[in-house]
């Protein structure tokens, strides 16, 4: 399963900051039975969420579990949380895992109904909402290969674009 999280910062005077414990306390979760891994991105294209991080758990009994819920959550994010808005968490079932975006991919998310290119349409793959805040109940999953940048993609509604602000961490 995946579970999405977005985000922005409005105060990117901490933006160096924020990333760096954003992905220790990727490193946290990974403590947690049933987190396998996780990988941030930022929007290039225009959202009011542009930091993503998307996790692979094993399924929503890991939001409840002990190991989880000291140190993931909202509980967990301690005074980011506070300095964080447009927050979103979503748990989608459809995928196993999320694959590794390497520097210099793009990924591309999209909503149910957005007009996806036909030379895309087939290769996306899509994921149903399953728990959490339910906000986007259905997604697109399609990771861009080498040397696509999304061109045929901007400005296409309910299509976000993204690129990797971090590896894929297992």
């Amino acid at each position: 399963m995946l579970y999405m999280v977005e985000m922005d910062l409005p105060d990117r005077s901490r933006l160096a900051e924020w990333h760096a414990w954003y992905n220790a306390h990727i490193g946290k979760l990974l403590t947690a039975d049933g987190y396998n891994g996780g990988q941030r991105f930022e929007a290039l294209t225009a959202t009011a969420s542009p930091f993503l991080a998307i996790h692979d758990v094993s399924g929503p009994e890991l939001f409840t579990s002990n190991g989880y819920t000291s140190v993931g959550g909202p509980a967990g994010t301690g005074e980011w949380r506070t300095l964080m808005s447009n927050w979103h968490r979503n748990l989608y079932d459809g995928m196993a895992a999320m694959p590794a975006v390497a520097d210099g991919r793009v990924l591309a998310l999209s909503a149910d109904g957005a007009a996806i290119p036909a030379a895309y349409a087939g290769r996306v793959q899509w994921v149903e909402n399953v728990g959490l805040d339910g906000s986007i109940p259905r997604r697109g999953v399609l990771v861009l290969d080498a040397g696509d940048d999304g061109a045929a993609l901007k400005g296409v509604a309910g299509v976000t674009l993204y690129r990797p602000i971090s590896p894929k961490f297992t």
